[in-house]
């Protein structure tokens, strides 16, 4: 009898404590997002103190904020449900990193560690350089393993301000009635503790009007998007990063693609007011605009992604990007990885020096597919054998990318072989003007 009880409490305990615990940042400066699921109605609470500041010693007194939670009927088939706790640390010092445990205040998650910097919506300008992990398309199972391990140890022994993955998740957040979403969020949990993981929705997110996504996430808001973390930008260093949403061009219904162009043009707006200060512009987005696929495997012959779907996202945004001077443009979907050179309107854009891993005063945006990381559909998306003359490097290797913002002048992308464990491609962005088209 004691052996039943004590497995009944256990598996009851289980229910209570924090899991899939991921952090964001919010549209205020100084402030971190953090979420969390327990399968048991209980109390959002976290606990927090500041660590490792130049300004403090040792360490204070934990504080204790009260967060909240919604119930949230995973299931398809079945009931499933979870609840999904949110609560937000503010006033942080971006000199600081903050150790914290989310729970009820009796069930504890484990204790995390996180820096304090945030994006710097309305502070002076940042001079200090800005490291982003950029990473697409990445599911459970074996084929993402690679990325999880690489991206985990690498976490432990170098330093970054934030992940951006650029759409499809777990493949697919709702699958087995959403277990395969859980499993994929407490895959990245030990990475999505300690850095914001900042999302934007991919076609694989689409499943019932992304009601998986827009519940499970919560990014920035704006007065544009109602809350659905569809689309958003913030400001860090010399950088202006723009999340925005491909897939409103794949819906019978354009109210939501107008919502957004008007909003994204006003950004755009807004961004190009302050290039002196903040001199990048870097959008990203899930479909690709320009890049090469071999469309002479049977596979792919009804596959649009890089050819009608691309025409028509780049009738859509190829003048919008180039006329506002848009530096990269950061896309997945494709599952493969392609470094492109300056593109207009399908054709080759000259900077001042072009070499094969450095472009010195682009006049256009350079376009990078980065779709690798692995998931259960694999390498379905080998590259042409015949690319287009502004395809500068390509792979089929499962990876991840690391983007330096260095300063006003001088920006490097790098991308990993997540299985080799090794740097495949880089490439130098040295401008020589805050913005072309200027």
């Amino acid at each position: 009898m004691l052996c039943v009880f004590l497995i009944a409490s256990t598996v009851y305990a289980g229910y209570l404590y924090p899991e899939q615990i991921h952090l964001s940042w919010t549209e205020n400066e100084g402030e971190m997002r953090a979420m969390w699921v327990t399968y048991l109605p209980v109390s959002s609470v976290i606990s927090y103190r500041p660590i490792l500041c130049n300004s403090i010693a040792n360490p204070t007194e934990w504080t204790n904020i009260q967060g909240s939670s919604i119930s949230f009927n995973e299931g398809q088939t079945i009931t499933r449900i979870q609840y999904i706790h949110t609560g937000v640390i503010t006033g942080l010092n971006e000199n600081c990193y903050y150790e914290y445990s989310v729970g009820d205040g009796l069930f504890w998650s484990d204790i995390y560690v996180f820096s304090g910097r945030t994006p710097d919506y309305s502070a002076p300008f940042n001079t200090k350089e800005v490291e982003m992990i950029i990473i697409g398309d990445w599911g459970t199972g074996h084929n993402g393993v690679y990325t999880k391990h690489l991206l985990s140890q690498e976490s432990k022994i170098r330093d970054f301000d934030g992940i951006l993955h650029v759409g499809d998740f777990a493949y697919d957040l709702h699958n087995e009635n959403g277990r395969v979403g859980d499993r994929w969020l407490n895959i990245i949990e030990p990475i999505a503790t300690s850095f914001a993981y900042m999302t934007l929705p991919g076609n694989h997110e689409g499943h019932k009007n992304f009601t998986h996504y827009k519940t499970r996430f919560n990014m920035p808001l704006n007065e544009a998007n109602n809350g659905t973390s569809y689309f958003y930008s913030f400001d860090m260093g010399p950088a202006h990063f723009i999340m925005m949403n491909t897939e409103v061009y794949f819906d019978d219904s354009n109210v939501t693609a107008i919502t957004q162009m008007n909003w994204l043009l006003d950004d755009l707006n807004k961004a190009n007011n302050n290039r002196e200060l903040r001199p990048w512009l870097i959008v990203l987005s899930h479909h690709p605009l320009y890049c090469s696929v071999n469309w002479e495997l049977p596979l792919l012959q009804s596959n649009g992604d890089c050819g009608p779907d691309a025409v028509m996202l780049q009738k859509n945004l190829d003048d919008v990007f180039y006329k506002n001077g848009v530096d990269l443009y950061f896309q997945a979907h494709v599952h493969n990885y392609e470094r492109e050179a300056a593109i207009y309107k399908n054709l080759t854009v000259p900077s001042e020096y072009d070499g094969p891993n450095i472009h010195i005063g682009p006049k256009a945006p350079i376009y990078i597919t980065n779709g690798n990381a692995g998931n259960y559909e694999g390498h379905n998306d080998p590259t042409s054998p015949t690319p287009q003359d502004w395809a500068q490097f390509w792979s089929n290797d499962y990876g991840y990318g690391r983007l330096i913002v260095y300063n006003n002048t001088h920006l490097y992308y790098e991308h990993y072989s997540s299985p080799d464990v090794s740097c495949m491609d880089h490439v130098w962005v040295i401008k020589t003007q805050n913005r072309y088209n200027s």
